[in-house]
């Protein structure tokens, strides 16, 4: 395939917007394709009230960069670092500790549900209390699975996924592409895509690459049409645009 596929990139958020400048910078026609935006939490202040009853805690779960940025703007990194946080990976990592996070861990590499699950300090959780933090909807894997090795788990929505239309110019610039590499931000994403493209364009994507960042989403799109589907190594922007150029 050539350099001047069309990339779509769905993801939203600070992680979005980083994402698209950077395929821009290194030549890439990038638009931004997200059909989701991020606000957060409806109720704040409720939000507070809640994790102050249910800590301190055993361990802390931010299961995004985005899970990361919003909960040290509503609860304060120090309040966030009492106990030992959890995260996907070495990117959300590096965002957690820039922004004054102590005690952070994460999987080496691959930055989902299972390589969280698998380390030390969520194995042996039974009589632990644990909080994740979350967006709604959001890794109900980690949850199940902490409760079903006896731990208390608590889930808190720190931010929202809500609809949103899809910009003219990305959906021009799909029309006129001759092929198209779709970078999955989740399975909302896709989902969101197919609601609000017509038939013809839903097509052009399902017949282009497409980019997911677990195996859950890839399944997904496979199941939903998708003929040439990638999994990354994690959801991060780095291992997303890895799996792009290893198959572009």
């Amino acid at each position: 395939m050539m350099r001047k596929e069309l990339v779509l990139v769905t993801r939203t958020g600070a992680a979005g917007r980083q994402l698209l400048r950077k395929l821009q910078a290194d030549g890439w026609p990038a638009v931004d394709a997200s059909p989701l935006t991020l606000e957060g939490p409806a109720e704040p202040d409720q939000l507070r009230g809640a994790f102050k009853r249910l800590t301190p805690c055993d361990r802390l779960i931010l299961t995004s960069a985005e899970s990361v940025r919003r909960s040290v703007e509503l609860l304060g990194a120090e309040t966030l670092s009492a106990c030992p946080l959890v995260v996907p990976g070495p990117g959300t990592r590096d965002v957690a500790n820039s922004l004054g996070l102590k005690q952070v861990v994460c999987p080496k590499s691959v930055g989902n549900s299972e390589s969280m699950l698998a380390l030390a300090e969520l194995k042996d959780v039974k009589g632990l209390r644990v909080i994740i933090l979350a967006a709604a909807g959001g890794r109900q894997l980690l949850a199940k699975t902490l409760a079903a090795r006896g731990a208390m788990v608590d889930c808190l929505h720190v931010y929202r996924r809500l609809p949103r239309r899809l910009p003219e110019a990305t959906l021009a610039a799909l029309a006129q592409a001759r092929s198209s590499a779709c970078l999955l931000a989740s399975a909302g994403a896709l989902h969101g895509l197919k609601e609000q493209l017509d038939p013809e364009l839903w097509q052009r994507v399902i017949n282009g690459v497409m980019v997911a960042p677990s195996p859950r989403v890839a399944e997904l799109a496979e199941k939903m049409g998708g003929s040439r589907v990638e999994r990354a190594a994690s959801a991060d922007n780095v291992a997303m645009l890895e799996a792009l150029y290893r198959l572009l």
